[in-house]
């Protein structure tokens, strides 16, 4: 499988380490801790605004990543972070296989999703797909809480790419909407390069 890179937009994107091994950090309670203080540094209400950044940061590197290629933490530069994006790769031979017939099974949800198909150069096929499943948020909740949900799958002659983001927020996961397809797109641009923040 060749090489996958994704172009990401530092003013909007953190890149949450999955794997501390050659990075400065000893886990994710240091990086959150480093996380803070870089981000709030020199603000005058840093005091305030710290320790919710390394409680945001904390939970966002905790949360659970098994076969999670990448992780990013939206949090545009000047605003607050509105979660997070999980982008899932995995090598497979073209058969034919339509983008939005890739996609997994998405549960009990409140409506039918919707799913929309597009062209994306670098791709062979793409799909997009909005959708409201329904789960507890807490093994005490009797009544499900609807999850809004977020998901793009793209085709290439190499490798299947997943992007997926949730949350209960509708006009949280709307806000980062545009940031996360840009995320998906640029997988499919030959030659990206990715940067870090």
């Amino acid at each position: 499988m060749s090489a996958v890179e994704v172009i990401f937009d530092t003013d909007r994107w953190i890149r949450v380490p999955l794997d501390y091994a050659d990075t400065p950090w000893r886990d994710a309670e240091e990086w959150a801790d480093w996380l803070a203080e870089s981000a709030t540094s020199g603000r005058p209400d840093a005091e305030t605004v710290a320790p919710l950044v390394r409680s945001g940061a904390r939970a966002v590197a905790l949360f659970p990543a098994a076969h999670v290629w990448a992780r990013f933490w939206h949090y545009p530069i000047a605003s607050i972070p509105t979660g997070f994006a999980d982008i899932y790769v995995q090598s497979r031979e073209p058969d034919g296989t339509d983008a939005e017939d890739l996609l997994p099974d998405p549960g009990f949800t409140a409506l039918d999703p919707v799913v929309e198909v597009f062209s994306i150069d670098g791709f062979i096929s793409a799909a997009c797909r909005h959708s409201l499943p329904l789960v507890l948020r807490s093994e005490d909740d009797a009544e499900p809480a609807v999850l809004p949900r977020l998901e793009w799958l793209g085709v290439t002659p190499e490798w299947v790419c997943y992007v997926v983001t949730n949350d209960h927020d509708p006009a949280a996961i709307a806000d980062r909407e545009a940031d996360v397809e840009a995320l998906f797109r640029s997988m499919a641009e030959p030659g990206g390069r990715e940067t870090d923040r």
